[in-house]
């Protein structure tokens, strides 16, 4: 583990779990609240606000394969040697043209995503070790809060349909299921 954050410049930022629970954009976590029998107040919420239904299998494979796509351009882009030293803003607009391109990300969510890169070259690394450790995070909260709820669940009892056409579909429903709103 020690060799991947040298390469990419040291370990990222603590991350920030309010910060990073926020199921805002395109590169931002899915706010996964405590499955029913847990009873812990959501983030942002009271104490009687009951949490997000689980999400379905399709929601759960379509987080996956977001935050799969995601890690990968971020990864690649924090293995440049430039980031942090020169301006790789250009970069990061391409690999967010590949999301695009490739259905992870609407148009819309990478012009938000897109707005928020700072121009300082030290603030572009933190950016991106930023939006990394919430996609880490996003894919452990979703895997935990599907687990909890169908953990022990026979195989043939479980809804498996999935497809990467349904993947712009799947991930807006989870963005209202789990309170997509901007923070």
């Amino acid at each position: 583990m020690a060799g991947v954050l040298d390469a990419m410049g040291g370990p990222p930022p603590a991350p920030r779990p309010d910060a990073a629970m926020q199921a805002a954009g395109a590169l931002s976590a899915p706010q996964m609240g405590p499955a029913p029998s847990q009873g812990a107040p959501q983030a942002g919420g009271g104490q009687g606000q009951a949490p997000p239904p689980t999400p379905t299998h399709g929601q759960t494979v379509a987080i996956l394969r977001h935050m799969d796509a995601i890690q990968a351009e971020l990864t690649a882009l924090l293995k440049d040697p430039a980031v942090g030293k020169t301006s790789v803003k250009s970069k990061i607009i391409d690999g967010m043209t590949k999301l695009v391109a490739n259905r992870i990300i609407s148009p819309g969510d990478a012009v938000s995503q897109l707005g928020d890169v700072p121009d300082e070259p030290f603030k572009q690394r933190a950016w991106l070790q930023t939006h990394l450790v919430n996609a880490v995070i996003a894919r452990v909260a979703a895997l935990s809060h599907h687990g909890k709820a169908f953990g022990g669940t026979p195989e043939d009892q479980i809804d498996k349909t999935s497809s990467p056409d349904s993947h712009m579909a799947d991930m807006a429903s989870v963005q209202g299921q789990y309170g997509g709103a901007r923070a």
